[in-house]
């Protein structure tokens, strides 16, 4: 097992959507519908109330976070205290949203599942600055993701449930081309959550059941194996000044004997990240 400290000991029911701007810490509860950041190293943690559940938070050009809702997105700011609905999304019923990211040209990627994880009732969009929803997939059941190659031509999408990393080529514009397997869980007990990638382009995915987070190489195969004392990590993300640590988020949901579940970790994972991107609008 690597070394690994505790980042912050709030004991998230449903921990997520790790995020780093640069001198400040993001991350959300998803289920106890919380906004959380911690300045650098370890400052204060503000905590900003949301009215419904928040899927994921990404940064925006303007100051403040773009945030997933149940079904809507809103603009947020956990120094005002200020949420703002600015678009409403039509998702099925029984579904919400819930991770997202942004890509190098600055438009914000999100997906929906279906609450149950049952039926494949949930679709991947694409917000630009203008606040333009597209539609780029659908046929899915719980979306985690995505992240992008360095270069910004592939684009990495999970689909938890299936238990499958799909490799997509993607324009800046926001074309989405056919997508191939990347990686399959199928054979595991865990589930593949959060992703994201390296400034070598490895892909690294938190194994949700699974107390590991896994390191891809760009064609899929395994590079590296780090253990973590919690059963659900959710998701990670490089951080620090020289983007050489690795946060993890957590989860408690469903029971996780381990002392630190739901709390989120920091690690060294031997590799450096990339800048976070952006949302234009």
């Amino acid at each position: 097992m690597t070394d690994v400290t505790v980042l912050s000991d709030i004991p998230c029911t449903l921990g997520e959507s790790a995020l780093w701007d640069g001198s400040r810490f993001y991350w959300v509860d998803i289920l106890e519908r919380r906004i959380y950041a911690m300045s650098w190293p370890a400052g204060p943690v503000l905590t900003l109330a949301v009215p419904d559940l928040v899927g994921s938070v990404a940064l925006r050009a303007g100051g403040g976070l773009v945030a997933a809702l149940r079904d809507a997105i809103a603009f947020c700011d956990v120094d005002t205290g200020k949420v703002e609905v600015v678009r409403a999304i039509d998702t099925a019923p029984g579904t919400r949203l819930n991770d997202g990211a942004v890509d190098q040209s600055g438009a914000f990627w999100f997906g929906s599942m279906h609450m149950a994880e049952q039926e494949p009732l949930g679709v991947f969009y694409r917000l630009d600055g203008s606040l333009t929803v597209l539609r780029a997939f659908g046929g899915i059941v719980c979306s985690n993701g995505p992240a992008w190659s360095p270069d910004g031509s592939t684009m990495y999408h999970v689909d938890s449930t299936v238990r499958q990393i799909r490799a997509y080529p993607v324009s800046p514009s926001g074309w989405v081309g056919a997508g191939s397997v990347f990686v399959s869980d199928e054979d595991h007990p865990w589930f593949p959550d959060g992703v994201t990638v390296d400034a070598d382009g490895f892909v690294w995915n938190c194994k949700f059941g699974g107390g590991r987070i896994v390191r891809y190489a760009p064609d899929g195969t395994v590079d590296r194996v780090v253990t973590v004392p919690v059963s659900k990590p959710t998701r990670c993300a490089f951080v620090g000044p020289d983007l050489d640590l690795l946060a993890v988020t957590s989860a408690r949901v469903g029971g996780d004997p381990a002392p630190l579940a739901g709390q989120t970790l920091l690690l060294d994972p031997g590799a450096r990240g990339l800048p976070t991107p952006r949302f234009a609008g």
